[in-house]
């Protein structure tokens, strides 16, 4: 009976895990039909270019004559109009939301509260009577005619495809630039303090020497940018990709990174001061030689992160995931380590002084000339720990296990001992201690 049970059970399983994907599938080639231009629309455009209120979405309609079409509140988003001829066209409260417009002539054209958040204007030709509200003239300007206008403090520039736009030095102070593209973009140099840029894409974009004081980039992405000595100060970046991202020297100070992705990034000798990190991803990034003062990074994910001799005095390291992080040379002076897991770590010259480790997992940790007076050792384990050549002057090590660790020429003066484990540890005078 059990097994004829086992059996049914099974069967229902692999059944409704079918039905399931049936369904799923079912469900995305409806969506899919949905997003698609109807082909019946095509025909009647090609034929009589009266195409009111169509849907061509995402329809390939490149080089297409156009001349006069009647397009008023089509359905135009994603459609590839690249070298249409769509001159005195009326689209009037069309959607091209993401239409590829590059070489189109819209000359004389009728374009009306027609959507053109992502639309790409590169090369597309308008006249003085093309109806167009002013913000798609000023990104088409910006795409079309580099660098000709460089002060753009407060303007509505979002939902713009402003992707390989040249806006170095430009003045962006105050500018809404929320959901735009700027992606291969040139923004060396500019100011985009105060700037609306949450989910505004820079991806590959050179952006070094850029300000961003006050400026509000959650979300955005930021992957593989190059933001050297860029200055971001109250800066909102929380759950923004930077990833990838080269970030050396820049300075950061009361900023909010909390969540966002760091990634394989790049900070070194990057000055990050009285910041939020909380749950941040620093996998594998590369942190040498940076000062991260006051830093909050708890439950950051710094595995694989290398800290060589960074500046992390007074910050705040709780519940962090910190798996073959490198800390050689780093300043940790009187920073909060207690109950982490800190097994095999890389803390060789390290200054540890006044640092609490109490109940922290030392073990296997290279401690090799590292610094750790007046540090609170209170119930750590530092079981085959390397604390050669080191200095545990006024350390309180009550409750410390130090079994099998090196203490080979280590200072230990003034130090607080109490149920202390010495068992087979190698101490300062070069003898084995027994258990």
């Amino acid at each position: 009976m059990v097994a004829l049970g086992t059996q049914i059970q099974a069967f229902l399983s692999k059944y409704t895990m079918k039905t399931m994907l049936l369904a799923l599938i079912g469900f995305a080639m409806l969506c899919t039909s949905a997003m698609a231009a109807k082909p019946e629309h095509i025909k009647q455009l090609k034929e009589t270019r009266q195409c009111a209120g169509c849907n061509l979405e995402n329809a390939d309609l490149r080089g297409f004559y156009l001349r006069g079409a009647q397009l008023q509140g089509a359905n135009l988003r994603g459609a590839n109009l690249r070298d249409g001829d769509l001159r005195g066209a009326f689209l009037n409260q069309a959607n091209l939301t993401n239409a590829d417009l590059r070489g189109a002539n819209l000359e004389d054209a009728d374009l009306d509260k027609a959507h053109l958040e992502g639309a790409q204007l590169k090369q597309v030709r308008f006249s003085d009577r093309t109806v167009l509200a002013e913000k798609w003239r000023l990104v088409h300007q910006l795409i079309n005619r580099p660098r000709e206008v460089t002060d753009l403090q407060k303007v509505d520039l979002a939902g713009a495809n402003l992707n390989g736009a040249d806006l170095r030095n430009a003045n962006l102070t105050g500018a809404n630039l929320e959901r735009a593209t700027l992606e291969d973009a040139l923004i060396t140099d500019a100011i985009l303090d105060s700037a609306q840029l949450n989910r505004t894409s820079f991806f590959i974009s050179d952006l070094k020497n850029a300000s961003f004081v006050a400026a509000n980039l959650q979300r955005s992405n930021l992957r593989a940018t190059d933001l050297r000595n860029a200055i971001f100060q109250k800066t909102n970046l929380s759950q923004a990709d930077l990833s990838h991202a080269y970030l050396s020297g820049i300075r950061l100070t009361e900023s909010n990174l909390n969540a966002a992705n760091l990634m394989r990034s790049t900070l070194t000798h990057s000055r990050i001061e009285q910041s939020q990190l909380r749950g941040s991803n620093l996998f594998m990034a590369d942190l040498r030689d940076a000062k991260l003062i006051g830093v909050e990074l708890t439950g950051a994910n710094l595995r694989g992160a290398d800290l060589s001799r960074a500046d992390l005095a007074h910050s705040n390291f709780q519940s962090i995931q910190m798996q073959g992080l490198k800390l050689r040379g780093v300043n940790l002076k009187g920073v909060n380590l207690s109950g982490l897991n800190l097994q095999g770590i890389d803390f060789s010259g390290a200054d540890l002084s006044h640092a609490v480790l109490n109940r922290a997992n030392l073990s296997e940790a290279n401690l090799k000339g590292a610094n750790l007076t007046h540090a609170n050792l209170t119930e750590a384990n530092l079981t085959k720990a390397d604390l050669s050549d080191g200095n545990l002057s006024y350390a309180n090590l009550t409750r410390t296990n130090f079994s099998q660790a090196n203490l080979d020429k280590v200072r230990l003066n003034g130090i607080q001992l109490e149920f202390t484990n010495f068992c087979q540890a190698t101490m300062p005078d070069g003898r084995k201690a027994g258990c």
